[in-house]
């Protein structure tokens, strides 16, 4: 275990707590919901076991915090996205560019989300998970109808419908990391897909 005196000395809960949870990725990351231990996220803290469980019961509770945490981030960097654009149209693009980039700076995060996929058997872990995507789908609908009303989107185009192609695209972003199709699969790519989707709707 660490025992620098960075990690020996007393933090606020919520900072601790955060603590944790960023260590908790990594550790998920390196292998996966059922293998990793409470006690290898204890060591990379830098705190005794008992200490994390102070914080957290079990560690399915720390990993459906660590799911909640990302999908809070996603919905943030999109809601950043939409009240800065000019307009609807913009505001998909830049969320599509966003959640991109994020992907490309934290794939440990990147991992954890996809893998948990495996991990549907568990009704909380699948609860959480259906729980995630349905705010990304209301979220992207909101931004699509939004675009309806300001007469930049095509008024026949149902936003549902939408949100679930461009959720989809956000999943395929997410494979084709994991699976290192970096250099194809590039920004450049990126913008392509997400202009050839924005063109096809335009009012």
């Amino acid at each position: 275990m660490k025992t620098n005196a960075n990690t020996r000395k007393r933090l606020p809960a919520e900072e601790r707590r955060r603590q944790i949870l960023a260590s908790a990725v990594k550790i998920f990351a390196r292998s996966n919901f059922q293998s990793a231990r409470v006690a290898d996220i204890a060591a990379d803290v830098g705190v005794s076991e008992a200490a994390v469980y102070k914080y957290f019961p079990t560690k399915k509770a720390i990993y459906l915090e660590v799911l909640k945490h990302m999908s809070d981030r996603i919905i943030e960097f999109w809601q950043a996205e939409k009240d800065k654009a000019p307009d609807a149209i913009q505001a998909m693009r830049n969320m599509g560019m966003v959640y991109y980039r994020r992907m490309v700076r934290r794939p440990a995060a990147l991992k954890v989300q996809f893998q948990a996929i495996a991990e549907v058997d568990d009704p909380d872990i699948a609860r959480q998970l259906h729980q995630d995507h349905e705010r990304y789908l209301e979220f992207i609908a909101g931004v699509i109808q939004q675009g309806i009303d300001q007469g930049l989107i095509r008024p026949d185009v149902r936003p549902e419908t939408l949100a679930w192609i461009f959720n989809g695209v956000g999943i395929n972003m997410n494979m084709m990391m994991i699976l290192s199709f970096r250099k194809q699969f590039d920004e450049a790519v990126v913008t392509s897909i997400t202009d050839h989707l924005l063109a096809s709707i335009k009012a």
